[in-house]
């Protein structure tokens, strides 16, 4: 057992930022250690499994009341209280001052804009170490260098992307990148539809397509994929098994505690829907969540048999197909809230150890509540996410959508969902393992959607689809 305590300033940030359940510790290793946090009064009390040194992670609220994930540098356990607000700040600036140098070091040109906020951010910095004495104080400063690393990690991943695309479309006029949508049926507005996308991901729930035993349901699909064939817009297929939701047929309730059983159906539906698409989709995402769980009770290891299972169905029917596997929660949140050990990346390691041969990787970044949250964090964390998986030397497919709206249709918080999309777009860009982006709601249909998709309910146009149709129009000349 490990025990960290820190002496907060403002407690009411720490609380407005999110759960004190989702704060964990990022270990040297890769892996995510959970704390059992508790907050009294003014100070946060962190235990944990093991006494290991880590990185403290967790959210918090900027000045412009934007939440995102904040980390520390890597801390030791001491007898004597961290000062949070210090340690965040140090964390911040720390990452924010090493990725500059990598960076400029392999030839980003950057900015007086950009150094000015730097040395703002060391400039407050430094007050706070040096009034700890005083907490408020300290607290302050830490919260004011905080700001100015975050208004430095805008501009800094600003300037790497727009010298990047640069780059990269000095060497091809036309970036090797898919930009698609996921689709259950044809969309209603065809031509909105392919000014935005040159790519479709063809939805296939097991509940509807199979809603009794051995009865398949295919209108809706094959109209879909004869449409995407008909506009040569290139497929993806899936996901075929979803086990982070409970989204299996009903009929299959049953037989949600006998991992056979379960292995066997759902080897016959991949089998059947791969060999129904045989030829015209070459490309299926076979199983999405197989990381993090949450259907019938299944742990790490009958997750990862039913995967290799679920791949092994799959080239049965056709041995040249590609394999992709989605990685929900990528940066790991869910090893707080469960009792998975593997950290997203090691799953999907030990997979291919295991001798399933992946062709690409799908990590889903959505920005959502439920029913796995996914926390809000920056551009500089989204590139590193992206550097760390390229690791695996398998090319990446970017799933997402924009951050949630409970309130309605805002057109100030559209325009930030667009601004938000936009950043992470052209990070993937930016990057040469991405092989696609892949927007993962096209339409609102539910109430309960949270305002996501690009076109509302009443079939307008959200900003994010016009940016959607602009960055095409300009990155790949169509």
């Amino acid at each position: 057992m490990g025990v960290m305590t820190f002496r907060v300033a403002r407690p009411d940030l720490l609380l407005r930022g999110s759960d004190l359940s989702v704060i964990d510790f990022l270990m040297y290793d890769g892996r995510v250690l959970p704390a059992q946090a508790t907050l009294l009064g003014h100070t946060l009390r962190c235990e944990r499994s093991q006494p290991e040194s880590g990185q403290l992670r967790l959210p918090w609220p900027g000045f412009d009341g934007n939440i995102q994930v904040v980390q520390s540098t890597s801390l030791r356990e001491q007898s004597s209280p961290y000062d949070l607000e210090v340690e965040l700040a140090r964390g911040q600036l720390s990452r924010l001052r090493n990725q500059y140098f990598t960076w400029t070091t392999s030839g980003l040109q950057t900015s007086k804009e950009l150094d000015r906020l730097m040395h703002e951010a060391h400039r407050s910095f430094r007050s706070a170490v040096l009034r700890t004495e005083a907490p408020e104080t300290s607290g302050a400063a830490a919260l004011l260098s905080m700001d100015m690393s975050a208004k430095a990690v805008v501009l800094l991943c600003r300037h790497y992307t727009e010298q990047r695309l640069t780059f990269r479309k000095s060497r091809s006029g036309h970036l090797p990148v898919f930009l698609g949508c996921h689709l259950d049926r044809v969309p209603e507005d065809e031509e909105a539809f392919l000014q935005a996308f040159n790519a479709v991901l063809v939805d296939t729930p097991w509940a509807q397509l199979e809603p009794s035993d051995g009865t398949y349901t295919w209108d809706h699909t094959d109209a879909l994929v004869e449409w995407a064939l008909e506009h040569r817009m290139s497929i993806m297929g899936g996901p075929l098994v979803d086990l982070s939701t409970p989204k299996f047929p009903g009929w299959l309730e049953s037989w949600s505690g006998d991992l056979v059983n379960l292995q066997s159906f759902t080897s016959d539906y991949v089998e059947t829907v791969v060999g129904r698409y045989v030829g015209r989709i070459r490309h299926w995402e076979v199983v999405a969540g197989a990381n993090c769980g949450g259907v019938g009770q299944l742990n790490e290891e009958q997750r990862l048999n039913m995967v290799v299972r679920a791949v092994e169905a799959a080239r049965q029917v056709d041995e040249h197909v590609q394999i992709s596997l989605r990685i929900i929660q990528p940066w790991g949140e869910y090893l707080s809230q469960t009792r998975n050990r593997l950290s997203p990346i090691q799953f999907a390691d030990t997979l291919r150890r295991c001798g399933v041969n992946l062709a690409e990787i799908n990590l889903d970044v959505r920005i959502q509540d439920s029913p796995r949250k996914t926390l809000p964090r920056d551009s500089l964390s989204f590139s590193q996410l992206l550097d760390h998986w390229a690791a695996l030397q398998l090319p990446i497919n970017v799933m997402l959508t924009v951050p949630r709206s409970f309130e309605g249709d805002d057109p100030d918080f559209e325009s930030e969902q667009a601004e938000w999309l936009q950043a992470a777009l052209l990070m993937s860009l930016s990057k040469d393992r991405v092989a696609g982006v892949y927007y993962l709601n096209w339409r609102d249909w539910d109430s309960d959607d949270g305002q996501t998709g690009l076109k509302r309910k009443d079939g307008s146009n959200r900003p994010s689809l016009e940016m959607l149709q602009e960055a095409r129009r300009s990155h790949w000349g169509v």
